[in-house]
């Protein structure tokens, strides 16, 4: 198929459409669409830590982004938060701690 064929048969989408994404970009909309995404995507252990570093029962795991109140979605925010603050900590004094040996952590090696 040449380069002109393959032009031909994408649909350029309409100005409405167009004009809806270009504001979902500066209501949140994106942002909110992405992260109820990766909620849904995510493991159910590392939703468990995000709630429980918001303060939420890590029981509360299977439940969607739109299921929560705007109250925990607020911890659910702050847990997130936290969880960064703690792997920025980790990662300014000992480096990458993917790279930790057992040895460093043992006294008996």
């Amino acid at each position: 198929m040449s380069v002109a064929a393959k032009k031909q048969t994408v649909q350029t989408p309409s100005a409405q459409d167009s004009i809806a994404a270009c504001k979902s970009l500066f209501n949140g909309k994106a942002t909110r669409n992405k992260l109820k995404e990766m909620w849904h995507r995510m493991p159910p252990r590392f939703r468990g830590m995000v709630l429980i570093a918001g303060d939420i029962k890590p029981s509360e795991y299977a439940r969607e982004l739109d299921e929560f109140d705007d109250i925990e979605l607020q911890k659910i925010r702050n847990g997130m938060q936290l969880i960064k603050e703690i792997a920025l900590v980790f990662d300014r004094n000992l480096g990458d701690v993917r790279h930790l040996k057992h040895y460093q952590f043992s006294n008996t090696h």
